[in-house]
């Protein structure tokens, strides 16, 4: 049962032979009435703070749940920008990779190219050098051979008699060729490398 402080101020008691005196029973009753209403005042105070306290609570307890899941949504963005860094920078070194191999293979080749062309125009010039030396060697036993029909030649002039006035025509004049003189024509032409 629920007692008011208006109960307490209301309630009748018997009266009695020799009972309690009525004026200090209503004045206790006014004073017990009278903490009864500080009580219920400060317990209606209590109650509405809690209750107060109970909705920020609540607000506090919705606004640590979206923290929480902010901080949850956070953190997947981070590891999700974690893992497309790595997947990029993977693809980036890949990438990479496959630059430097194609420039290397490229580089091999031209390399390779440079080094064909290289051995191309020495043995061109190894050619030029053997027919121009065989056609310098050709001409040095021309000389050798015109030299001596010339020492012959003036040998015979000065053993001969006075000549006659006849006509006298040149003596000819044969180039003797050993085997191992060959001139430019007798040189095959070399093989040219395209570069």
């Amino acid at each position: 049962m629920h007692i008011t402080p208006l109960d307490i101020r209301k309630q009748p008691f018997p009266r009695t032979f020799r009972g309690f005196d009525p004026d200090a029973v209503n004045s206790f009753l006014e004073h017990v009435a009278g903490e009864y209403e500080v009580i219920i005042r400060q317990n209606d105070a209590y109650a509405t703070q809690v209750k107060n306290l109970e909705q920020n609570l609540e607000k506090f307890r919705q606004i640590e749940q979206v923290l929480n899941e902010t901080l949850l949504t956070a953190q997947r963005t981070s590891d999700e920008a974690r893992v497309n860094a790595h997947k990029e920078a993977d693809l980036i070194l890949k990438d990479s990779q496959i630059r430097a191999d194609r420039y290397e293979d490229e580089s091999r080749n031209r390399v390779s190219k440079l080094e064909g062309e290289l051995v191309s125009i020495r043995s061109q010039r190894d050619s030029f050098l053997a027919r121009f030396k065989a056609m310098l060697q050709t001409q040095l036993d021309l000389l050798e051979v015109i030299s001596g029909d010339l020492r012959s030649d003036d040998a015979q002039e000065q053993s001969a008699p006075p000549p006659r006035q006849q006509q006298q025509l040149p003596p000819k004049r044969v180039a003797v060729k050993s085997p191992d003189d060959a001139t430019i024509e007798d040189v095959p032409p070399q093989p040219v490398v395209a570069g």
